[in-house]
């Protein structure tokens, strides 16, 4: 079974999310090209930025490496 995978992202008004994810489950979502984020507190929407998606792909490599 994957292990899910959090990350702590900020809205684009500046509140603070946690968001988790298998890799696959990532990977998937962003090739369906359907990856959006929601901010509760303010009810934005918003799809990560390369750097994001950069971010996300080094945990997922960390946790993986980590798990061995």
């Amino acid at each position: 079974m994957a292990t899910k995978t959090k990350f702590e992202i900020t809205c684009p008004n500046n509140h603070d999310q946690t968001v988790a994810f298998t890799r696959d489950e990532f990977e998937a979502t962003l090739s369906a090209g359907s990856l959006e984020f929601h901010c509760n507190t303010c009810d934005t929407d918003w799809q990560p930025s390369r750097k994001d998606i950069e971010q996300f792909r080094r945990e997922f490599d960390k946790t993986e490496r980590d798990r061995i």
